[in-house]
């Protein structure tokens, strides 16, 4: 088969990656641009001008375009050759551009605004009348009306914007992977649990060295400065994990300065003040302020929780560990581990055993059967792009509505978090396609046993799964995670809940040799860590909405100086402990920089999404968590329905009434 023929051109299910090739990429990706172009002429030029020859045709404008480089992108992410990475970076920036030109169309843009006051509209459906309502306001926000001259800066901006963003997050990939510390001495790693030691023994053999291997990646760095005894061990690991990309080879430094400069020029150019406004336009919260206002409220009302928190930490530090240094950042994790160990009982090593990682995954396919009346099984023989790569089906009365890959360990080229990634949409002739990526603490001798953080983690993208998975939605632009990006983590962080309650734990918590549930004993010690330092975690979100806020609102250059001194000065503030002068976590954080909008502007939405998940859970506490009746309640009214509504008035349908913040302090602890 050769690369003009490929599926990848038309990709469907079963997407076949046993047939990538990466000197095809730049190749599909420019073909399938130019018939994407020459779709949107098509649209321009029509002489009929209605719903079905106008935005029909734009809702499926480049969809086999957005297919194949969604799957493109997603295997750079997953398997990190060079080789791809460059191909990923010559071809990205011109689809990017190609999207951002789209509103810059007068004839599209005169054909929707003759829609929009058409007599015919009155006829459309409820969801059909918000995706044309949404589009209009979306060409007006992105320079539909905008000069000429502007527009095509704006299609510059929008094509360095692609190519630096992809940089970034290359660096930060690149910079980890290189990032190793080879240990001979076994004593050196007193205070470390066995299963860490037995896993860093696996990475040396596999790299044919003698020793232990720790790197950069999740599940080793946790280790270290968790548990490790020798605190200028933590120092190096710590000061390597918040300096990545920044004064080395790969220094993102520069490429963070440029970003936020061209985020601002065209948030400007667009009218706007500043890019929050410009990026919340659409979403939940509306704008920059109100945003603004919500993390203050919350940091204002999590601070005396958080100081009082601190103290506790470093008196139990004083008194039971003779600790009489100064508290620095590199000790927090360890102290506060054994202040959980001392205070509440808890052990995570001990529990590592009742979270086996198959085991874990089948409990929650039966608590989402339970919930939605579905069935999860595996698939077998589907192509992969790993052997550690599994495959399912979720059905519905034994018809395949959806497939799903979960590629959960790591390895190096790995891009390093956990996320969820829709695929493939559903049509008549094919299921929702979608897959969920973590870096889980790798099997030993063939068994992965992880943590009760690692659980939630996988409960959380399996919630942006379902997501995806179970749209209705018919407009493919409102499917699935198509929703305001305050709004999208809602199904994710509800799913969470799950991971805490007794019932939901009796399922998937079962000893991975006996098969034996977890002991009373135990998940009282769990349970007494669910509020554990619950304020300071809080806060470490809370600065970072709070410093992604300051970024893209109002730091300036000329009058603030270089951006990693000023973040740092600014998340100081925040910090129970003196940052380093050298921390430069922002030159690490993916979130913000590691695509042309991300999570910019927007990193509140995890809190925001937090209130909404805590308050729509009490559903489930008052009626039952494995209740089929609110299950399909919350289904039917806000899961499935992706954007055909206004995210409010879905939450406002299943709760009855608008949010509160109440469940959520209650949850943490964090009321008087």
């Amino acid at each position: 088969m050769t690369h003009l023929d490929s599926p990848f051109l038309n990709l469907s299910h079963p997407i076949p990656f046993n047939s990538f090739a990466t000197e095809h990429v730049v190749n599909h990706i420019t073909q399938l641009l130019e018939e994407a172009k020459q779709d949107l002429e098509a649209i321009e030029t029509t002489s009929e001008v209605n719903y079905e020859t106008v935005l029909d045709q734009l809702d499926r404008l480049g969809e086999n375009l957005e297919s194949c480089l969604t799957v493109y992108s997603q295997l750079e992410s997953l398997l990190g050759t060079t080789e791809l990475r460059e191909a990923m970076r010559e071809a990205q920036p011109q689809v990017s551009a190609f999207y951002a030109t789209i509103p810059f169309s007068k004839a599209l843009y005169q054909k929707i605004k003759t829609l929009a006051e058409s007599d015919s509209v009155s006829s459309r459906s409820p969801s059909e009348k918000r995706y044309l309502e949404q589009t209009l306001l979306s060409f007006q926000r992105n320079g539909a009306e905008a000069t000429a001259e502007t527009k095509n800066r704006l299609e510059a901006i929008e094509r360095e914007l692609a190519e630096l963003t992809m940089n970034f997050a290359k660096n930060v990939v690149e910079e980890t992977d290189e990032f190793e510390w080879l240990c001979t001495d076994k004593a050196r790693l007193a205070g470390l649990p066995d299963s860490a030691i037995a896993s860093a023994a696996q990475s040396a053999q596999t790299k044919n060295l003698d020793g232990y291997r720790f790197t950069l990646q999740g599940p080793s760095y946790i280790a270290i400065m968790t548990y490790c005894d020798d605190r200028s061990i933590r120092e190096h690991f710590y000061r390597a994990y918040s300096t990545r990309a920044c004064n080395t080879k790969r220094d993102n430094q520069s490429l963070i300065q440029t970003i936020l400069n061209l985020r601002q020029e065209k948030a400007s150019l667009l009218g706007y003040q500043d890019v929050s406004d410009l990026l919340l336009a659409s979403r939940m919260v509306k704008n920059g302020t109100k945003a603004k206002s919500f993390v203050d409220e919350l940091i204002e009302k999590t601070i005396p929780f958080s100081q009082k928190e601190h103290a506790a930490l470093l008196n139990f530090a004083q008194v039971h560990l003779n600790w009489s240094e100064e508290l620095l950042p590199w000790d927090v994790s360890y102290i506060a581990e054994k202040q959980k160990k001392a205070e509440c009982g808890f052990d995570a090593e001990v529990l590592k055993p009742y979270f086996e990682v198959q085991s874990v995954m089948q409990g929650m396919f039966k608590i989402v059967e339970h919930l939605y009346e579905v069935q999860i099984e595996p698939l077998k023989d589907l192509s992969t792009w790993h052997a550690d790569v599994m495959t399912f089906a979720l059905k519905e009365q034994g018809k395949t509505i959806g497939v799903f890959y979960a590629d959960l360990f790591p390895r190096e080229g790995k891009q390093g978090g956990a996320w969820m990634c829709p695929l493939l949409y559903k049509t008549e002739s094919q299921p929702h396609v979608g897959l969920i990526c973590a870096n889980f603490t790798p099997p030993v001798n063939g068994v992965s046993l992880i943590t009760h953080r690692e659980v939630e983690t996988l409960f959380h993208e399996f919630g942006h799964l379902l997501h995806h998975l179970l749209t209705t939605a018919t407009i493919r632009s409102q499917a699935g995670t198509n929703v305001a990006w305050d709004f999208v983590e809602l199904p994710s962080q509800i799913m969470e809940n799950w991971c805490w309650e007794r019932e939901a734990l009796d399922i998937f918590a079962r000893h991975y040799q006996s098969g034996e549930a977890m002991p009373d004993e135990l998940f009282e010690q769990l349970k007494n860590t669910q509020q554990f330092r619950m304020a300071s975690g809080q806060m470490r979100q809370l600065t970072f909405a709070e410093i992604d806020l300051k970024l893209h609102r109002e730091y300036q250059f000329d009058k603030d100086g270089p951006v990693l001194a000023y973040a740092r000065q600014y998340m100081n503030q925040r910090s129970s402990t003196p940052l380093p002068e050298d921390y430069a976590m922002i030159a690490g954080f993916t979130h913000l920089f590691a695509s042309s909008t991300g999570y910019a502007a927007a990193y509140y939405s995890y809190k925001w999404a937090e209130v909404l998940d805590a308050d729509a859970f009490t559903r489930f506490k008052q009626e039952g968590i494995f209740s089929a009746k609110i299950g399909k309640e919350f289904r039917d009214k806000l899961l499935s329905l992706g954007d055909s509504q206004d995210p409010a008035q879905l939450f406002e349908n299943f709760m009855g009434r608008g949010p509160s913040t109440d469940a959520l302090f209650k949850r943490l602890g964090l009321v008087s």
